[in-house]
């Protein structure tokens, strides 16, 4: 048994009084431990029971490590030496071994009060990488034991403090983290993050037009609009993570973030449908309730079927990133944050950030929307705590409602939309009737497509220019044709109409001479086999010229310096050719075709209709230019109305309810597209999609 120094005193007891001896041993203990600011502010003392908790303080004590400085203020008694050791220890609410531990000199073990400065810095080790205590492993609990010989009176006493975000602010991150161009410049477009309540569209630039005829029965629209932007533009979004001092100030910094985690998530935006039409709107909301009952998080974004990302794992939206070191100057071309997906909340991810270098204090995602315009996301980003026993909010579950959080920031609305271009707009002279691109343009808004205009305005034709382009269209086309055009006619000055063609009577003997043969010979030579289409007589001279028109004048603009521009060349005229109206002819008001070098990234939209066109029924001009778009862009003709259905007409690929599509050639209505057509124009899969639009929910 170990010797136990004691101290006696004796009081003495006065007459009449009881008589007591008091012997008081030696001892040693904690009075009081606690953390201080300059500014008074101190952290709360505990004690085992039965010793009483000194008064003051408060177990919310935060500060910022390493950018100021606080006192470990401790106040010890102690006598005869008993204590021996003393060692101070910090533990996490949440761990039995100490992440760090400091021994007391004997100094610090004299009785009485003591302060010790401290900044939060520790010895470098794996719980604090930087060198500070962190984030990360906030709250913490501060221990002092003291051991020895002796009596120990209360020989421990522990404090609580927090390493505190104090806030989150959302900025849209360094271009430069990013691989692809494209994305680049999508990025550079949008400038900065949508603030809340604010709508941002992500542009993704597809000149992308049909090459053949046959495309608009097939699925390559929504192949070539894939190919183009795969699974979506990537959007490098940052986060930088602010913490608060002792005064309650909003302070930077970033060693003192350690490695904690920061979840984002992504809420859906309903669409709002009530612009169209009641019999488009049913439409429509058949197809954005797809899968809607099982795909998570809900909401009307297109589902993963269709080529959208709802339904698909975190990894679609927010992709897994390894990222690098914190270094002074990031790499060129490499997203430079971690970011891993969450196990169960399959849509969302956590990431990591920087406590030095280039982006010190902040963190951050590629965020990939979908491809598929109209839809619409808003993005969240928090502290991700674990699930913990003591009640702390989980964050890594399945449930897909947004979640609490006291550290939060969210964008405005990123909305999805398509965007094409009009290279040029061209009338061939001031005669031509203008129109009105405001209101083509709005036909495709409503698709989340932009028209963009990127011609500069409006031109127009130089003759001496005109005159050349059609003369070197006319070489190329089969003798015919070229039989068909005189040579010397200044096709400039002509009229407002695009060609001027022979008289039937000046054909055939153009054709006499070329041929040297006589009246005789020339059904012959007219016939089939030695022309692709026979001309048997005048009227059929006056349908061809179309035919021929149109292939001359889209040849003749299908060169420099046109072809080196991406978009859609918008040609406008009086007419298409001088012979339309006579016996046999065919009145054009536009056609839109591809050009003959088959570049997918040009097109050529033709609008022809003079005024008179449009008289007496509801087309006009602009939906002529409309439609013709459509075509350029995949649509084919809608079989409406049912007793004149245009050719190529193709009714599983039209709303079977939307009679009025522009697609069709019901003149009696103002028309626009239909349902199918607007889902289409936006990249959904049209082959997953049913023309009965009840049927496009499921299940």
């Amino acid at each position: 048994m170990s010797r136990i120094a004691l101290k006696a005193t004796v009081a003495f007891t006065p007459p009449g009084g009881r008589n007591r001896n008091r012997l008081r041993p030696a001892h040693f203990g904690v009075t009081d431990f606690r953390l201080a600011t300059s500014g008074g502010g101190t952290s709360r003392c505990h004690r085992p029971a039965p010793f009483p908790m000194p008064a003051g303080g408060e177990d919310g004590f935060h500060f910022a490590p390493e950018l100021e400085s606080v006192d470990i203020r401790y106040q010890l008694t102690h006598s005869a030496g008993l204590a021996r050791t003393g060692r101070l220890e910090l533990f996490t609410r949440h761990q039995k071994k100490p992440l760090w531990t400091r021994e007391l000199s004997s100094e610090e073990l004299n009785a009485g009060e003591h302060r010790l400065p401290w900044d939060g810095r520790v010895p470098v080790c794996e719980a604090f990488p930087d060198g500070v205590v962190t984030v990360e492993h906030s709250p913490y609990k501060l221990k002092l034991t003291l051991q020895g010989s002796g009596w120990a009176e209360c020989p421990v006493a522990w404090t609580y403090f927090h390493v505190l975000v104090d806030g989150l602010e959302l900025e849209l991150g360094d271009p430069r983290v990013l691989a692809k161009a494209r994305d680049r410049e999508v990025t550079a477009a949008m400038e900065r993050l949508p603030a809340p309540g604010q709508r941002a569209e992500v542009r993704l630039v597809g000149n992308v037009f049909k090459t053949d005829a046959k495309q608009m029965e097939d699925d390559a629209d929504f192949q070539n609009h894939r190919r183009e932007w795969g699974n979506g533009p990537d959007i490098p979004i940052f986060a930088r993570a602010w913490l608060k001092d002792s005064q309650g100030r909003r302070v930077d910094a970033p060693r003192a973030l350690g490695r904690v985690r920061f979840l984002w998530d992504w809420e859906d935006e309903a669409e709002d449908l009530s612009r169209h039409s009641p019999r488009t709107r049913a439409f429509l909301e058949g197809a954005l309730n797809r899968q809607c009952a099982v795909s998570r998080p809900k909401g009307d974004n297109a589902h993963k079927d269709v080529g959208g990302k709802r339904g698909l794992p975190s990894s679609a939206v927010f992709p897994k990133q390894g990222g690098y070191a914190p270094q002074a100057r990031p790499r060129e071309g490499v997203f430079p944050f971690r970011v891993v997906p969450c196990r169960k909340r399959g849509w969302a991810a956590y990431s990591e950030a920087w406590t030095s270098g280039a982006f010190a204090g902040r963190t951050g995602v590629l965020f990939q929307p979908s491809r598929i315009a109209g839809d619409a996301w808003r993005v969240t980003v928090q502290l991700a705590y674990e699930r913990r026993k003591d009640g702390g909010v989980a964050l890594d579950v399945e449930d897909d409602a947004p979640l609490p959080a006291a550290v939060r920031a969210s964008t405005g609305i990123f909305e999805t939309w398509r965007e094409v271009h009009i290279s040029r707009i061209v009338r061939k002279n001031p005669s031509v009737e203008g129109f009105s691109l405001a209101t083509v343009q709005q036909q495709f808004e409503r698709a989340f497509l932009r028209l963009e205009d990127c011609s500069g305005g409006v031109t127009e034709l130089d003759a001496a220019d005109y005159n050349r382009r059609i003369a070197a269209a006319v070489k190329k086309r089969p003798w015919e044709a070229r039989a068909a055009i005189d040579p010397t006619v200044d096709q400039y000055a002509a009229g407002g109409h695009a060609l001027t063609f022979r008289t039937y009577g000046a054909f055939l003997a153009e054709v006499k001479r070329l041929k040297r043969c006589g009246d005789a010979e020339l059904p012959l030579w007219l016939s089939k086999g030695h022309v692709k289409d026979a001309v048997t007589d005048e009227d059929t001279y006056h349908r061809l010229c179309k035919g021929w028109a149109k292939e001359i004048l889209v040849t003749a603009f299908d060169e420099a310096p046109d072809r080196s521009t991406p978009g859609i060349l918008l040609l406008q005229f009086a007419g298409l050719y001088n012979l339309e109206r006579a016996p046999g002819g065919i009145p054009v008001n536009g056609f839109s075709t591809e050009f003959p070098s088959k570049d997918r990234t040009r097109c050529a939209v033709v609008q022809c209709g003079a005024a008179a066109n449009y008289a007496g029924n509801s087309n006009t001009l602009e939906q002529t230019i409309a439609h013709e778009i459509g075509h350029q862009l995949f649509l084919p003709h809608a079989p409406f109305p049912i007793h004149r259905q245009p050719g190529g007409a193709n009714a599983t690929q039209h709303d079977q309810d939307g009679s009025d599509c522009l697609m069709g050639y019901d003149f009696t209505v103002a028309r626009r597209l239909c349902g199918l057509c607007l889902l289409r124009l936006r990249g959904w899969n049209k082959r997953q999609l049913s023309s009965d639009g009840s049927r496009n929910a499921q299940p």
